[in-house]
């Protein structure tokens, strides 16, 4: 039999009234008082900077630390990410180090297998047991100044940066509770569930290009909202990279505005998974879809591509295995080793790659059509 839920009234209280203020009081001022562009403007801005409070400083840098980059960035990052009002540097980071150490169980604090509420919300509403919920595995993040500082004034700070900055930036053109709604309640609202939709909506919706057997899902939408955090099933795969959309046009301005920072030697020592393991992640993936496909079509589809699939797998480990092992070595005698001559043997196995994936792709379809496919495609 199930508990019954105990919940944190405090928390309750807090993540209710912020959005009903949100919503209800800026739709009443804006019908009797109307909207002037400053108001929407000060909220993208106040949005932006929180958001990238959370994603680029307390995810990224602090909880996963996959870029270096000096104090004064720090400060500033704490800073905006302190306007998001998600708690603490070291509380977050102390949860979401337990989501990515054991995910999906017991010890994972917003896992998704309790329900999209629980993932969603639920877990910051009820109360949890001491030992699931205190603070633990950041005591590497304990003796930076800005950590220090926020743990010891974290509240002001957030009511200082979060409400009463935008209720003075109002002033300036005499509409204070206006921007206050606009940039305050009604932004903190927005940044909040673009949080948490990370851990509960990309679990069910976008794909799984990585690692099929995750429940993580890359969703395109959801970066959209959440300044690239929405490619959950690479962050799932490769936690410690300081990208999230690897492809140039996925829509990520935290990777881009930690890459071009590194240009100026600002941010440092970025973390990147590299080409062959997420090659690798990438067609074991496919190779577990394309298995659940197969296992579900007939037994004249399964007698016809079988030798097909076996032997695209087959050709598909000696690539990456050459390729794993020509990397490892690299990295032993890299000054004794032609650059030029890796990158060559890089893309060539990037080449044969790309047309196993291209040849499973077609496969997958024509099974899931139930076709069989010879040189010209005949259905069954």
């Amino acid at each position: 039999m199930k508990e019954k839920v105990v919940y944190n009234w405090n928390m309750v209280f807090f993540l209710t009234i912020i959005p009903l203020i949100g919503f209800l009081g800026t739709a009443v001022y804006i019908y009797y008082n109307g909207i002037i562009w400053q108001e929407p403007v000060l909220f993208f801005i106040f949005w932006f900077l929180s958001g990238m409070g959370i994603t680029m400083g307390y995810h990224r840098l602090f909880a996963h630390k996959s870029f270096k980059t000096n104090i004064f960035i720090e400060w500033i990052l704490m800073l905006l990410g302190s306007m998001a009002l998600e708690n603490t540097i070291l509380k977050w980071s102390s949860d979401h180090r337990k989501h990515h150490n054991k995910p999906e169980s017991e010890d994972d604090p917003y896992s998704i297998t309790e329900g999209f509420w629980h993932a969603h919300i639920g877990w910051i509403l009820e109360k949890t047991p001491y030992e699931k919920s205190r603070i633990k595995g950041v005591g590497d993040l304990e003796n930076k100044s800005a950590v220090r500082f926020q743990s010891k004034y974290y509240f002001h700070i957030a009511i200082i940066l979060g409400f009463l900055l935008p209720m003075a930036i109002g002033f300036l053109y005499n509409r204070p509770l206006g921007a206050l709604l606009w940039a305050g309640f009604l932004r903190v609202t927005i940044v909040h569930h673009a949080t948490f939709f990370i851990n509960s909506l990309c679990h069910y919706v976008g794909n799984r290009p990585y690692n099929f057997k995750s429940t993580a899902r890359d969703s395109w939408l959801v970066s959209f909202f959440t300044f690239g955090e929405g490619y959950h099933n690479y962050h799932h795969t490769f936690q410690w990279d300081y990208r999230n959309g690897i492809k140039w046009f996925a829509f990520d301005p935290s990777k881009w505005i930690i890459k071009v920072l590194s240009f100026f030697g600002i941010t440092y020592d970025l973390k990147e998974a590299p080409d062959y393991m997420i090659w690798k992640n990438h067609l074991e993936s496919l190779k577990d879809q394309l298995n659940k496909r197969y296992s579900q079509s007939t037994e004249k589809c399964k007698e016809f591509y079988d030798k097909r699939i076996n032997d695209l797998y087959k050709e598909m480990d000696l690539v990456i295995n050459a390729w794993t092992k020509m990397e490892l070595e690299y990295v032993k005698i890299k000054n004794n080793i032609s650059l030029k001559g890796i990158k060559d043997n890089r893309d060539e196995y990037k080449l044969k790659l790309k047309r196993i994936k291209r040849d499973l792709n077609k496969i997958a379809f024509n099974i899931k059509k139930n076709y069989f496919a010879g040189d010209d495609l005949v259905r069954i």
